[in-house]
Formats: structure tokens, C-alpha cells, sequence
């Protein structure tokens, strides 16, 4: 074989497989695989909540200071979120971003002073341990959604937990 037709061999066979790449990425043929079951936020949001260690945290933030069945449902879902998560609660938290709220009925969640701007009413929100929220959930007032949500939470969760070299 001449080196001539070898060079354009091998200078087909590397652009080709480039091509074709760009072509399926620029065309919309290739639909990226997701797994989570949260929305990814598309801005950069901070939630400084000091604790000893760094952990996870599972944050609502409720959008009055009266709770009606709206955050009842919140509070219901983020507290049973807590407890589906088993041996792993020890890496998480589970915060209400608020004081004027009694949390009697959910044991697993804490009070935290720190009402953020950034952050919506409604959502459940996944926050690293350096404090960047990752995930929000939309929020519920029926049961049966609010049970879903929780099972979405749980399982983004676990997976982030599993990849996480912190907290």
C-alpha cells in the first residue's frame, strides 16, 4: 500500500467517528439519559447551615409563617423522607427553614432560622454539604403525590450519598 493512500485511510477513519458525533449531537438524534427524579437548579443557590460536620441536607422552606395542609404535606413528606433513609440519616439533616413553625408531630426534622430569597416556597430542596443546593421538588397538598415525591427524594438521594466522598 502506497503511504499516500494510507495517510487519507487513516485521516478518514479519525474524522468519520468525529463527524458522526457532532451530527448526532447537533441534530438532537442522541437524548441524554437522566436518572434524577428533582429538577436541577440552574442557578447557583448557597444555604450556609452550620452543623458540626459537614452534611446533606433535605430542606423545606415554607412559603408563610402559618402552616395550612399545603406545608403540612411538606412537613409529612420531608420528615417520612428522613426515616426511609435508614443507616444513612447519619450522613443527612432534615431542616425547616424557619422558627414560628411547632414541629411536635415530625420528630425527624429540626428548625433553622435562615429564610433564604433564593429559594421558592413549595420546593423540597437537596443541598450538598458545602452548603450548594443541587435538587428541588415540587410540593404537594395531596398525599399521594407527596408519598411520590418522597420516594423520588429517597432514591436521588441514595445515589448521590453513594458517589459522595463528603458528608
Amino acid at each position: 500500500m502506497k503511504s499516500k493512500s494510507f495517510f487519507g485511510i487513516f485521516v478518514a477513519m479519525a474524522t468519520v467517528p468525529l463527524v458522526l458525533a457532532y451530527l448526532v449531537l447537533k441534530m438532537g438524534w442522541y437524548t441524554p439519559a437522566a436518572t434524577n427524579k428533582g429538577e436541577f437548579l440552574q442557578k447557583e443557590v448557597v444555604v450556609k447551615i452550620k452543623t458540626e460536620t459537614p452534611m446533606w441536607s433535605i430542606v423545606y422552606q415554607p412559603q408563610t409563617q402559618q402552616c395550612d395542609s399545603f406545608c403540612e404535606e411538606q412537613l409529612y413528606g420531608l420528615n417520612q423522607t428522613y426515616l426511609a433513609l435508614g443507616k444513612l440519616q447519619k450522613r443527612v439533616n432534615a431542616w425547616v427553614l424557619t422558627d414560628s413553625l411547632p414541629l411536635n408531630n415530625y420528630p425527624a426534622t429540626k428548625t433553622y432560622s435562615a429564610n433564604n430569597t433564593d429559594l421558592s416556597g413549595g420546593y423540597i430542596y437537596v443541598i450538598d454539604p458545602m452548603g450548594k443546593v443541587i435538587l428541588r421538588y415540587q410540593g404537594s397538598a395531596d398525599r399521594d403525590n407527596t408519598i411520590k415525591t418522597s420516594k423520588d427524594i429517597l432514591s436521588d438521594l441514595k445515589k448521590l450519598l453513594n458517589y459522595a466522598r463528603m458528608g
